[in-house]
């Protein structure tokens, strides 16, 4: 069901950015408040609005990119300032403005060309306070000395820490993909290990069986105590095929240990951490061990991905034996995700496997927000 890597590796800093969209937009309410309070020429008041503009135009993007600074970064930062500074030179209540502009500059550049734009922005309101506010030189000049250390300051930080968050969410992406490939090799390791197993099995049993059976059967040719040879060779075959039956039920799913199909469902269902609806439609029909063990390994990883990934409330399994297939599928009423943009994850691939070698397919139906529904269909072929 979607893979968990993206849900963990978006951060604080990516759901904060409603928040700059608000925060954006109190400062520039506030700041034209404070212009026509201060009875600010109306085109002072229209530069800074058309700040709104730059910012939906190029600034959202330009503060979000993956990697700084992008084409937008310099069409806002251009914009910002030819905006600010003559809205500053008419009014210096414009200025208020910068505490938006300022984080915004260090979000979507490097650190020394935002320090170069803040210094900029700070010009326009020092020469409004020189010219036209007969301000004390010293005093402006001394606040210039303080808020611009320490705009930079605060944009220096928070880049850094835009940085670190940006690190830290691929960090945690490179380890989800190194632990599935941890995991990929620990799977083919235990392949190898089970198919030795079973080598060594089929050498020990059913091998050295059908050997003594053909020895037994070429004495038997001979004439030469041809009953007791072929009795025998009898016995040696049963006892092959009660050592076949016994592979076969070792390498079924415990959950079929004798019970129907149906009741190993109801068995999985029972005790899980969310109720499960079991439900058996249609007439029931004998299906090779083969199929109804990858049908049980199909419930179990549904129930599986229910567990990890739905946040689901409820779940249900319907057992459907139809007139031309048999249909399993396993839903939720979680939490859903979109196919079109989650890739399978493994245990959904080894599904489509283990289906795809009994002539069957598989698909998965969901939506964010309406849960999920795997569904797996076998051709009556089988039956």
């Amino acid at each position: 069901m979607g893979s968990p890597v993206a849900a963990r590796a978006e951060n604080a800093w990516l759901r904060s950015y409603p928040f700059w969209d608000a925060y954006f937009a109190v400062v520039l309410i506030t700041t034209v408040i404070a212009m026509v309070a201060d009875g600010s020429p109306p085109i002072a008041v229209g530069l800074v609005l058309l700040l709104a503009l730059s910012y939906v135009l190029f600034g959202r993007k330009a503060v979000r990119a993956d990697a700084i600074p992008v084409r937008e970064s310099w069409w806002y930062a251009a914009s910002m300032l030819v905006l600010v500074t003559g809205a500053g030179l008419l009014d210096s209540a414009a200025a208020i403005a910068l505490s938006a502009l300022v984080p915004m500059a260090f979000m979507s550049l490097r650190v020394a060309h935002a320090v170069v734009l803040t210094a900029a922005f700070f010009a326009a309101p020092m020469i409004n306070g020189l010219t036209t506010a007969g301000a004390d030189p010293l005093m402006i000049l001394l606040a210039l000395a303080v808020g611009l250390p320490a705009s930079a300051l605060l944009g220096t930080f928070i880049s850094r820490l835009y940085q670190q968050n940006r690190e830290r969410a691929e960090l945690i992406e490179e380890l989800d993909r190194t632990r599935e490939e941890l995991a990929e090799v620990s799977r083919e390791a235990g392949v190898l290990a089970e198919r030795e197993r079973l080598a060594g099995d089929i050498h020990d049993t059913l091998a050295q069986g059908f050997t003594s059976i053909i020895m037994l059967l070429q004495a038997a040719e001979t004439g030469q105590g041809a009953e007791r040879h072929v009795a025998l060779a009898v016995q040696t075959a049963k006892e092959n095929l009660a050592e076949t039956r016994a592979l076969i039920a070792a390498l079924a799913p415990p959950a079929l240990d004798g019970t129907s199909l149906g009741q190993a469902l109801r068995r999985l269902g029972e005790g899980f951490e969310v109720p499960v609806e079991v439900t058996v439609s249609g007439e029931p029909v004998a299906l090779p061990a083969t199929a109804e063990a990858v049908l049980v390994r199909v419930a179990q990883e549904g129930l599986a991905n229910v567990r990890k990934h739905a946040r689901a409330r409820s779940a249900r399994m319907v057992l459907d034996y139809g007139d031309s297939a048999v249909r399993l599928s396993v839903s939720d009423d979680g939490d859903g995700f979109a196919p079109s943009t989650t890739r399978d994850g493994y245990g959904l691939r080894t599904m489509r496997i283990r289906v795809a070698r009994l002539g069957g397919a598989v698909t998965v139906a969901a939506s964010p927000g309406m849960g999920t529904t795997v569904t797996v269909e076998l051709p009556c072929s089988l039956c």
